[in-house]
């Protein structure tokens, strides 16, 4: 009983601390929960373009807004995580307005080159802002609190999601991006009103007195775990866009299963982070970073390998899998996500954080981006290739993160303690 009341002591002096934050990432997150399940399926019934085609489009537009994360590490080097938070939320809205009026492949483009432009900055910012308000605290901590927060307010958007494609049909669709649009804008407002996260002043020596390093670009290229970090999130990369590319194409277009599915699954994944992110992590605090972020990526190879030999399934079974699949999912997400985060902020020199950290978002992001292309396999005659390459690639992410987090300092390489009291 004792254990409980503190921990709710430290959940309450956190949202205390920094209540006009959280109400913040509440805003700019409940409006991505309403379509970010929806992102390749809304095209498919929204327009009379063929898969190949929107996952080609999705592709291209999503490679040409690499570049943006790189650029959004420069900004946050220079005015700040909170000036980047306010770009991404601006781009957003930008982008789901065009969703409404997208039906040729030029606006279709122009609408996922947007959003996921937005995106790029979001991911590129928000390690970092984490990092600003940790101060010298537990990284894993505050970054655990807000992606509960996050979680909750995503699950709480595909649950509205859920309820209004079940009787809403295209027009229910058009609500939900409307939406997002409208808590995009009001998210930029909110996060323009707060002191966290703005410009920071040159830090002129590392933080660890012990290291030697420079801080210069060059110094962070030749370093083999920062490459290998970066190897690591380009391979774990499909894990973020996984659920709602690939997952939900298979169960609305192959297994015909209703558009809710995907709303549905978002809500059971992100309900359980919701509720047992910061619980999971405080019980993985003191472990080795690198081996829970590839236990997070074996749970997510797990997840698809049933798919190279499992035939289309329909009613119980079907939805039966899908929870499977989110609670696999969901759990692998709260294992990794504190700990990639962590290293991403911590790892590099204070003077490139930003940048380095632009870079390690940013090789997800390739990541992510090509992963729509494999979604052809699906109408291949070998379907099963598509997750028996998936399995692989996630494979392949567990070795490299573990290889790279093995070579850093022991500060960094070990997830820090969190203290019951806050």
């Amino acid at each position: 009983m004792f254990s409980i009341r503190a921990r709710l002591r430290a959940s309450t002096a956190t949202l205390a601390e920094h209540r006009f934050v959280t109400f913040a990432v509440l805003v700019d997150t409940i409006g991505a929960g309403l379509t970010l399940p929806l992102t390749i399926v809304y095209f498919t019934l929204t327009t009379d373009l063929s898969l190949a085609t929107i996952g080609l489009l999705s592709t291209a537009a999503s490679l040409l807004a690499l570049p943006v994360g790189l650029l959004g590490g420069v900004v946050t080097d220079r005015f700040g995580a909170k000036a980047s938070m306010i770009t991404n939320n601006l781009l957003s809205a930008a982008g789901f307005t065009l969703y409404l009026v997208a039906h040729d492949p030029a606006l279709v483009f122009a609408a996922i080159f947007l959003a996921n432009a937005s995106e790029r900055l979001y991911w590129t910012s928000w390690t970092a802002y984490v990092h600003d308000l940790s101060a010298g605290r537990p990284f894993e901590r505050w970054f655990a609190f807000l992606e509960a927060t996050k979680a909750a307010a995503l699950g709480a958007g595909a649950v509205v999601a859920a309820i209004t494609l079940a009787g809403g049909g295209q027009d229910g669709l058009r609500w939900l991006v409307l939406a997002n649009v409208v808590t995009s804008v009001a998210a930029a407002v909110v996060f323009a009103t707060q002191r966290t996260g703005g410009a920071r002043r040159p830090e002129p020596v590392p933080r660890d007195l012990a290291d030697v390093r420079t801080g210069s670009l060059r110094e962070f290229a030749a370093d083999r775990s920062m490459r290998l970090v970066t190897l690591g999130q380009f391979l774990i990369g499909p894990a973020m866009v996984l659920p709602n590319v690939a997952l939900s194409v298979l169960f609305v277009e192959r297994w015909h299963m209703p558009a809710a599915v995907a709303p549905v699954q978002f809500a059971v994944a992100t309900g359980l982070a919701a509720c047992l992110q910061t619980s999971l992590t405080r019980w993985v605090a003191g472990r080795d970073r690198g081996r829970l972020v590839a236990v997070g990526a074996g749970l997510t190879a797990l997840a698809v390998v049933p798919l190279v030999a499992l035939s289309p399934l329909d009613g119980l079974a079907a939805w039966s899998f899908v929870v499977l699949v989110a609670v696999l999912l969901a759990v692998a997400d709260m294992v990794a996500l504190p700990a990639a985060n962590a290293v991403m902020a911590e790892a590099p020199h204070p003077r490139v954080r930003g940048r380095a950290i632009g870079v390690f978002q940013t090789a997800g992001s390739v990541g992510m981006a090509l992963f729509p292309l494999t979604l052809g396999l699906l109408d291949s005659p070998v379907p099963w290739a598509l997750w028996a390459l998936t399995a692989l690639v996630f494979a392949g992410a567990a070795w490299a993160w573990g290889a790279a987090v093995a070579g850093l300092p022991t500060h960094v390489r070990t997830a820090s303690p969190t203290d019951a009291d806050g």
